[in-house]
């Protein structure tokens, strides 16, 4: 079994995708805390002015101690009508784009997801974009899984939880993860050192990376993106960024 383990972010860049299309499964890390201003509940699009963010409000109230998981959707008066606002703001920036009419109602319906947890949106908005892709991981949440331990102790938990044989992790596992405590549980460790592509892209002159997955979507349509995500980008990596050759999801 190839897992890999994620945040539920909000419009995911481009590696997420090519991570997910490597895994058989993919834990959704909702159970860690949320942080303010990061990736959980906005990423950037290339708007009517250039680069801006896009986001779901949340509620401040005791965010600073609320997992993933137990955030709400902002609901006071400023942001009653935020589904309103940021549709429209997709709308402005994109729909002269030549895929506008495929991938608009996918995220517009993803949106318009009836609850009160941001992450069950992001959730909608990934499986919404993966099976357009034809990626198709099966999908847990960390919070069934019922694991607790930091860092490297908690991916190792969730691996085990979850059956893992083998862990794809982001470059920056190198960094924290100890590498002898998975080989002591049989299960390989292998990197996913995405290299982001350069694509066709409207309204600039100069190719502006690492936006939301949206922004390629919007360009060239799923069947093309997903080419261009998995184009130079098809292998796992040891350790040593040496070529994993043995690792290939079933």
């Amino acid at each position: 079994m190839i897992i890999t383990i994620h945040q539920p972010e909000h419009l995911p860049w481009l590696g997420l995708f090519n991570k997910m299309a490597k895994a058989e499964k993919y834990v959704v890390l909702d159970s860690v805390q949320y942080e303010k201003n990061y990736f959980q509940n906005r990423n950037r699009i290339l708007g009517t002015n250039g680069v801006q963010w896009i986001s779901i409000p949340v509620s401040n109230k005791g965010h600073m101690d609320g997992s993933i998981a137990t955030t709400l959707i902002a609901t006071d008066p400023k942001n009653a009508k935020w589904k309103e606002k940021y549709l429209q703001t997709i709308a402005q920036s994109y729909k002269k784009y030549p895929y506008f009419n495929d991938v608009y109602p996918l995220l517009e319906k993803a949106i318009n997801t009836d609850t009160e947890y941001f992450w069950e949106i992001n959730m909608a908005i990934i499986k919404s974009f993966n099976d357009a892709l034809d990626i198709h991981p099966e999908y847990v949440r960390s919070t069934e899984l019922n694991v607790n331990g930091l860092k490297s102790d908690l991916i190792l938990n969730i691996c085990k939880a979850a059956g893992a044989d083998v862990y794809i992790a982001g470059p920056s596992g190198r960094d924290y993860l100890d590498m002898d405590t998975f080989k002591d549980a049989g299960i390989e460790v292998v990197f996913n050192d995405y290299h982001h592509p350069v694509y066709p892209q409207r309204k600039t002159e100069e190719f502006i990376s690492h936006l939301s997955a949206l922004d390629l979507f919007m360009n060239v349509g799923f069947e093309e993106a997903k080419k261009i995500i998995m184009s130079d980008n098809e292998y796992l990596y040891n350790f040593d960024g040496t070529v994993n050759n043995n690792i290939k999801r079933q």
